[in-house]
């Protein structure tokens, strides 16, 4: 009897630490491709991860992301993608589009980390002939999807794109909006229960454990990333999980000291992951023992290190979902000031929480309300 075929959807590193726990839990006795897209503007850079791995027969790549794609290539695109889908041909654009990608491979079974990608969006439209796996895409995944969100986003072309797409049944680009070809697909979130969009054919636990083959996920991580162990080959006081400040003021250097003078102030030994948007500088002084880990490396493959080890983040973070499967009590720090600064800000995008939103979003993940002032 012929093993059944899986395509695996790859764009970015937590991508592919999801697909790997999939694989050692639910796909280790089929055989498996890979398509690696681009990352946005990062560009394709995984393919070179998927054939270290090993367990791929085929990887098939993209090199160009839809952003640089000429605006008139785009609009054609689009009158295309709109006339199929209103003469009932939707399904057989995705067919065929896919296909493209694939040089025509037959697949069982796709896993894609998001219905939010473009491509990734279309494979959700073969959910009635082929088992389509979507994996969690972060805290977009809990936002309450309605087409009448549409109005406090119509500011946004690229929502406003979205929003089209969305009604037409190719994929959910602007995050917020509903997708009818979800409810032939299977779910996979870390909290299936706190999800506000639940329109899936099935919803399943996101590093459930009781079946996965931890070994295995443990050796491929290592595979992936040689240096992982080292990283935890003595105790650690804490790890340190940090953000970008930058994304909240101008000026990081007030709140990075604050970091370092609570560390200096508590601590004689840290082990640092910034986030790979950080380029802040750490320094905790001569009487403090730092090692600082790859920011290549998603936080995700990390966990199962942690053991006992205090962790600590500058602020919420995607990596926060997966603390309660681990049955991790982490600490936050929280700056009343850069809320007052954040919102003096005028060319600053992203609004820091407020202190009571701060702490309700950690309730609302059944998280400890461990929040450190500073």
């Amino acid at each position: 009897m012929s093993k059944k075929v899986g395509l695996a959807v790859i764009y970015d590193p937590h991508n592919i630490y999801q697909f790997l726990w999939y694989y050692c839990t639910y796909g280790k006795d089929m055989d498996w491709y890979a398509l690696c897209l681009p990352n946005s503007s990062k560009g394709e850079y995984l393919s070179e991860v998927c054939e270290k791995l090993g367990i791929f027969k085929r990887i098939f790549r993209d090199t160009k992301p839809f952003d640089s794609m000429p605006m008139k290539r785009r609009f054609e695109l689009f009158i295309k993608m709109f006339l199929f889908a209103i003469f009932g041909q939707r399904k057989r654009f995705c067919e065929n589009f896919i296909a493209s990608y694939i040089d025509g491979l037959f697949f069982d079974t796709a896993v894609v980390l998001t219905d939010v990608g473009f491509i990734s969006g279309m494979f959700l439209s073969l959910g009635t002939k082929k088992e389509i796996v979507i994996l969690e895409d972060g805290m977009g995944d809990y936002i309450d999807r309605k087409y009448s969100n549409i109005f406090s986003h119509f500011h946004n072309f690229f929502d406003v794109q979205g929003f089209i797409l969305s009604i037409l049944g190719y994929s959910n680009t602007g995050h917020y909006f509903p997708l009818r070809t979800t409810k032939n697909c299977r779910k996979f979130s870390s909290h299936p229960d706190k999800m506000k969009y639940k329109k899936y054919k099935e919803m399943s636990v996101l590093f459930d454990n009781s079946n996965t083959d931890t070994d295995l996920l443990k050796r491929y991580s290592e595979l992936l990333y040689p240096k992982l162990a080292d990283y935890f080959s003595r105790d650690w006081d804490i790890v340190l999980l940090t953000t970008p400040i930058t994304d909240y003021v101008s000026d990081d250097s007030k709140y990075i000291e604050k970091i370092q003078n609570y560390v200096k102030n508590n601590f004689k030994s840290v082990l640092i992951k910034k986030h790979p948007r950080d380029s802040a500088t750490y320094n905790f002084g001569n009487d403090v023992v730092v090692k600082e880990i790859d920011q290549k490396i998603p936080a995700e493959v990390l966990l199962p290190y942690f053991n006992k080890t205090e962790i600590y983040f500058c602020e919420h973070s995607s990596t926060n979902l997966y603390m309660t499967a681990y049955n991790y009590k982490p600490h936050y720090f929280y700056f009343s000031e850069l809320l007052e600064e954040n919102l003096r800000e005028r060319e600053i995008l992203v609004q820091y929480r407020a202190k009571e939103k701060f702490v309700n979003d950690l309730r609302f993940f059944g998280l400890p309300e461990n929040v450190i002032e500073l």
